[in-house]
């Protein structure tokens, strides 16, 4: 479909030198919107519904998406998704969200269901997202509360500190490793059908693949006691975050503090490169409930809040979108 401005084209694989080009020069791009990561699905589980954004036949804005039914989802796959653009001025983001909502309107697709990118993922950081949903008469259907640390870390919590400071006399060694799955079988499958009855979102087998495929962004620590692994973190690396997608540890682990040393080790060795950790949210029930004991636990390194939004808006939207601007008085 060609507006205005823009043409819109729905991706297939011939465009993926268009893809990349825009994920190279985007602010707000992580390798959640690599096209190679979102390759770990089994084939046949989204029916795709990308789209890239074009302005005088260059490529400006990606957007990975799904469809089930008459909704197409941005993307139940990935933990955030978004226009992926490279940056531009707030009109010119207005019109892309426009010309989006149109292209699916004309697909007879009913709504979106956007996970935002959060902020503290964008380079250069700003929230027009949120006030052009509320043109478009968006709902918020579901928020998380994350938390963040500012790095280099500070911790001024007396409990963290003594926790920390007693780790680090006990001897522990932490070890990365390019294969997650003494971490997975050991640990975090474990740890999360005893505590939480949950399973993780990624299978061994698909956390090994996406790990082949980016092995700078995607690593792998593991912390030893006398050669026995007591706790671990599965992380990803962005232009300017880790985000500690998974961590888990045994009774030992948790007896010797073992996470505590590793997130001060994470944040120490990574600080010169990145400015936040990024522990993700604590919330369950939809974001509706607290896990109260996680969320103390990360709030005490100093992380701060953030808040992650999913929006619902419908496609026919975008004639709202096309009439924001005011007219000029005579």
């Amino acid at each position: 479909m060609v507006s205005d401005n823009y043409e819109v084209k729905l991706y297939s694989p011939e465009l993926i030198g268009d893809w990349k080009k825009v994920l190279h020069g985007a602010t707000n791009a992580t390798l959640m919107h690599d096209r190679d990561f979102l390759a770990y699905h089994p084939s046949g589980k989204f029916q795709d519904c990308s789209v890239i954004l074009y302005k005088n036949s260059l490529p400006k804005a990606v957007f990975a998406a799904h469809k089930e039914g008459s909704v197409v989802y941005s993307h139940k796959g990935l933990s955030y998704g978004g226009l992926i653009h490279i940056p531009c001025s707030i009109n010119q983001k207005l019109e892309q969200f426009k010309v989006l909502l149109k292209f699916y309107d004309s697909l007879g697709i009913e709504s979106l269901e956007i996970k935002e990118t959060p902020s503290i993922y964008e380079l250069i950081k700003e929230e027009s997202t949120a006030y052009i949903m509320h043109l478009a008469q968006a709902k918020i259907i579901q928020m998380e509360l994350s938390l963040a640390i500012n790095l280099p870390l500070r911790v001024t919590h007396k409990g963290r500190k003594a926790n920390i400071k007693q780790a680090e006399f006990v001897g522990l060694q932490i070890i990365e490793s390019c294969d997650p799955d003494l971490f997975w079988e050991e640990l975090l499958l474990p740890n999360l059908a005893n505590r939480y009855n949950k399973r993780p979102t990624h299978t061994k087998e698909e956390m090994g693949y996406i790990m082949k495929c980016f092995p700078n962004n995607i690593r792998q620590f593991n912390v030893y006691k006398d050669k026995n692994i007591i706790a671990g973190a599965t992380v990803y690396l962005t232009s300017n975050c880790l985000h500690t997608q998974y961590l888990a540890s045994n009774q030992q682990g948790r007896k010797l503090h073992a996470l505590d040393f590793l997130i001060k080790y994470l944040s120490e060795n990574f600080s010169d490169q990145r400015k936040l950790l990024d522990f993700g949210h604590s919330n369950e029930n939809n974001g509706l409930s607290i896990n109260k004991s996680l969320f103390r636990w990360k709030e005490s390194f100093g992380a701060k809040p953030y808040v992650h939004k999913h929006f619902l808006v419908p496609t026919n939207a975008w004639h709202a979108l096309d009439t924001v601007y005011t007219k000029p008085s005579n």
